[in-house]
């Protein structure tokens, strides 16, 4: 059966009053935290001791990585990385607080902590990683374990969008061989913002059973931010949740990540039309997120 994950918002909200959809606390955004559940999955991963793991294995360990997290009780959902962070003389791999949390609840860390995550396992896809098809989601490939959950807090039911982002940590055994650029389009070398009008990139594992994106490496446009959310026109889809979102640049037929601008969180489709609506939380809001940790995290550059 062919499952629709997309849901329909009023055009003007996206459009005429991007505020009130995007900024934390006010409104209510009636849309999709695109984690995908592969509960239900054929699991046919293998496990790599990390003794095992080479060089350009571990080069996956970054932006765009698709993770399996397995949360205790919940089930086993699939999210996309965004950046790597340090905080600490610690790395930590990012991606959206609700790929670490059971529904309902809040945060690991801060005001309304209510969830600890310490039973929570977080594996990478490394190498020969494949997912999807007609008759159910298969995932192949091989994994490597990472560390623990540090912080996580999710967007809350109500819809605050800008609240939504989690870092687990990599072993230090793994150091040496993480990848901090984002595949395809390289980048990013700085801090940015999503503005209107402003091209966007993200590269995710975003899947709908029986239909996989012909690419994983997407180009959108911006439509806007807050500073505690963004939005843009980007194609997205379950499985999608947590990846990097940097603006791009074009130069001929080449183009090449800028900005590190914000975490894929949510998605929507526009009523009448076939563009997908995106929104996640800035960089800027999620460093200050950590904090609420104890860790003051900064983006690793290439």
């Amino acid at each position: 059966m062919k499952r629709r994950f997309l849901v329909a918002v009023p055009f003007f909200w996206c459009v005429l009053a991007i505020p009130s959809i995007c900024d934390a606390g006010q409104g209510s955004a009636n849309v999709v935290r695109p984690r995908v559940d592969l509960t239900q999955m054929t699991r046919a991963t293998t496990v790599v001791p990390l003794a095992l793991v080479t060089p350009a294995m571990a080069q996956n360990i970054g932006p765009g990585s698709h993770l399996l997290i397995d949360i205790p009780g919940a089930g086993t959902f699939g999210c996309t990385a965004n950046f790597v962070w340090t905080s600490g003389g610690t790395r930590y791999l990012g991606a959206a607080g609700h790929c670490f949390l059971p529904e309902g609840m809040t945060a690991t860390h801060g005001p309304g902590a209510d969830y600890n995550a310490s039973g929570v396992q977080v594996s990478v896809c490394v190498s020969n990683c494949s997912f999807g098809g007609e008759s159910g989601f298969v995932l192949t490939g091989n994994l490597v374990s990472l560390g623990a959950v540090a912080y996580a807090r999710q967007t809350a039911a109500d819809g605050d969008v800008g609240n939504d982002f989690g870092v687990v940590a990599i072993p230090a055994s793994l150091a040496s061989r993480i990848r901090t650029s984002m595949p395809v389009f390289g980048g990013p070398t700085t801090i940015a913002s999503v503005t209107q009008g402003q091209p966007l990139c993200h590269y995710g594992n975003g899947v709908v059973v029986g239909e996989t994106f012909l690419t994983m490496a997407r180009i959108g446009v911006g439509t806007g931010s807050t500073p505690n959310s963004w939005m843009g026109d980007l194609i997205a889809a379950p499985g999608d949740s947590g990846s990097a979102v940097v603006t791009c640049g074009v130069s001929g037929t080449e183009v090449h990540g800028q900005g590190a601008a914000g975490v894929l969180t949510h998605l929507a489709v526009v009523v009448g039309t076939e563009h997908g609506v995106v929104f996640g939380t800035t960089t800027s809001r999620a460093i200050a997120m950590g904090r609420e940790a104890g860790l003051s995290l900064t983006v690793v550059f290439p």
